[in-house]
């Protein structure tokens, strides 16, 4: 995929800033593009892009080549859940479990508006994945009651997690 890209021809296109998480560009790689200019843009699913010999590359992956001299060995998870923070200290190497259990927000298809939450026999209910398996948690008076329930679950099986 991107393995083609080293280390030193990232370094010699841009500069990546660890503390805020922006790369800038040290030469022209189009028209448009100046050196010093802000690099990238926001995908529709939130994580920054940048693109440069025909290719888009995710800044976060960038930016774990750039510091860390070779491409991550997994998945790039943003420790905060904000995508498009790719400040070094919010990029961690995961696997898909770990990237999974990071999640903060409740899947478009949730109806509840809270992870993990369902309304089931008019009470609401917690459940949680662990080991590819669901457990149910319990059932709860209100939505909010059910949703706590599942964080305090999540805290404690969901080892990646930083809610």
């Amino acid at each position: 995929m991107s393995a083609n890209l080293t280390p030193n021809e990232l370094r010699e296109l841009l500069h990546y800033d660890a503390n805020t998480g922006i790369f800038t560009w040290l030469a022209r790689a189009a028209k448009a593009i100046h050196v010093g200019d802000v690099a990238g843009n926001t995908n529709k699913f939130g994580y920054t892009t940048i693109g440069f010999k025909k290719k888009i590359y995710k800044a976060h992956r960038l930016a774990w080549l750039y510091t860390h001299g070779t491409w991550p060995n997994g998945l790039i998870d943003h420790v905060n859940g904000i995508k498009s923070d790719n400040r070094l200290v919010n990029l961690r190497v995961v696997n898909e479990t770990g990237n999974s259990e990071n999640v903060r927000r409740p899947n478009k298809r949730n109806k509840s508006g809270f992870m993990g939450v369902i309304l089931f026999q008019n009470k609401w209910r917690a459940s949680i994945t662990v080991n590819k398996k669901t457990r149910r948690i319990g059932d709860f008076a209100t939505p909010e009651e059910a949703h706590q329930a599942y964080l305090d679950a999540k805290r404690k099986h969901h080892q990646s997690c930083t809610v």
